[in-house]
């Protein structure tokens, strides 16, 4: 078991002509932040060639309650654009004082796998920002 309820599970919407992606689905999985971990993780899914399409990730920078684990999480994208540099990670997060995310961001920029992070969303009323952050594609 994944630890994961049934409603962490969504049927993918298909062509209904569409053999191969029949039956496909969503699922939301736990992951720990490192590339071992990824690794393990894509191998356990039987992925470790493909990778993932689409990575989500929501609130997980913001230095005063989790301290540099944001480091962490650079490992794990870095790791996710190896394998599949046509992944694309979209990354939620909301400003604070002293939140941390201007040093992820340019910490992520700066990473071997990654080819570009662009803002794609900001709401200033909100103060939610969103980023996609793509792979070094050949």
């Amino acid at each position: 078991s994944d630890g994961l309820g049934p409603e962490n599970r969504w049927p993918i919407a298909t062509n209904p002509d569409s053999d191969a992606k029949k039956n496909q689905i969503i699922r939301a999985m736990p992951l720990s932040w490192s590339r071992d971990d990824t690794s393990n993780l894509l191998r356990t899914l039987g992925l470790s060639e493909t990778g993932f399409d689409i990575v989500l990730n929501c609130d997980c920078v913001y230095e005063p309650l989790y301290g540099k684990s944001w480091r962490m999480l650079l490992e794990t994208i870095d790791e996710l654009l190896r394998v599949n540099p046509k992944c694309k990670v979209v990354t939620s997060v909301e400003r604070r004082q002293a939140d941390g995310i201007d040093k992820f961001l340019a910490e992520m920029n700066r990473l071997k796998n990654v080819g570009g992070v662009e803002k794609v969303m900001a709401d200033e009323e909100k103060k939610i920002e969103i980023f996609v952050t793509t792979g070094v594609v050949s």
